[in-house]
C-alpha cells in the first residue's frame, strides 16, 4: 500500500493542520444548530429523524478530526448510541479524547482507513469532506467497504474542480453516486462555495448500506 498516491494528505500535514485550526477552539454546538446549509446540521437531522428505525444503535464517523460532530451526536442527538470517531491524525484524536474524556460511549481512535478498513458493523457511518482526499479508484474501494458495514451512509463532499493545494485527489457532482450505481436515498446541494471561476457547493448524500439489503435464507 506504500505506492498509493496521497497527494498532499500525509499524516504529518493533517497533524499540523488540525493543531493550527482547532487547538485553540472549543466546540461551538450553537453554530451547528443554526446553520441549516451545513453538512453537520443536515446529517444530525437525518440521524435524529431516523434513529428509531436504525437497528444497530451505533455510529462511526470517518475523518472525525477533533471529534466535533461525533461529540454533538452523542450528547444531543442519540445519547443511547455507541459513537466512534476515527482519524489518522494523532493531534486530532488527542484533542478529541481530551475534550470528551467524561462522556461514556464515545470512543475515538487513531486509524488510517486505507491501511485498516472498516471491519465492524454500524447503524450509521458518516464521512464529511474526506472522500475527495482519496485518489480515483481507491475512493470507491473505500466507499464499498463502508457500505458493506452500515445500514446507512451519510456522506458529504464538494463539487469544486480544483485540487485544493494537492488535497483533493478525486472529484464529484451531485449525480456522481447515482451514475456509479449506488442506492442514493437523498442528495442535496448545501452551502455555496464562491471560487474565481464560478459558484460551487458542498454536496451531501444519504446512501443505503448493504446491511439494509434483504437477506436470503
Amino acid at each position: 500500500m506504500n505506492d498509493i498516491n496521497r497527494g498532499n494528505n500525509s499524516q504529518e500535514y493533517w497533524n499540523q493542520k488540525h493543531v493550527i485550526q482547532y487547538s485553540s477552539e472549543e466546540y461551538n454546538f450553537s453554530q451547528l444548530e443554526n446553520d441549516p446549509l451545513s453538512y453537520h446540521y443536515v446529517a444530525s437531522k437525518i440521524i435524529e429523524d431516523n434513529k428509531e428505525s436504525i437497528e444497530r444503535k451505533s455510529m462511526l464517523e470517518i475523518g472525525c478530526a477533533v471529534g466535533y460532530f461525533s461529540s454533538y451526536v452523542k450528547q444531543r442527538v442519540v445519547p443511547d448510541f455507541e459513537v466512534v470517531g476515527w482519524d489518522f491524525s494523532p493531534s486530532g484524536i488527542k484533542l478529541a479524547k481530551e475534550r470528551n474524556k467524561d462522556i461514556q460511549g464515545l470512543i475515538f481512535e487513531e486509524r488510517d482507513v486505507i491501511l485498516n478498513p472498516v471491519d465492524k458493523d454500524y447503524g450509521i457511518i458518516c464521512s464529511f469532506e474526506t472522500i475527495e482526499h482519496f485518489e480515483e479508484g481507491l475512493n470507491y474501494t473505500l466507499l464499498n467497504n463502508w457500505l458493506d458495514h452500515c445500514e446507512y451512509l451519510i456522506l458529504s463532499t464538494v463539487d469544486t474542480k480544483d485540487s485544493c493545494n494537492g488535497e483533493h485527489l478525486s472529484h464529484y457532482t451531485i449525480d456522481t453516486f447515482d451514475q456509479k450505481g449506488y442506492n442514493v436515498l437523498w442528495k442535496a446541494k448545501l452551502a455555496p462555495i464562491f471560487m474565481p471561476d464560478g459558484t460551487y457547493h458542498y454536496i451531501a448524500f444519504l446512501i443505503k448500506g448493504k446491511l439494509n439489503e434483504i437477506k436470503e435464507y
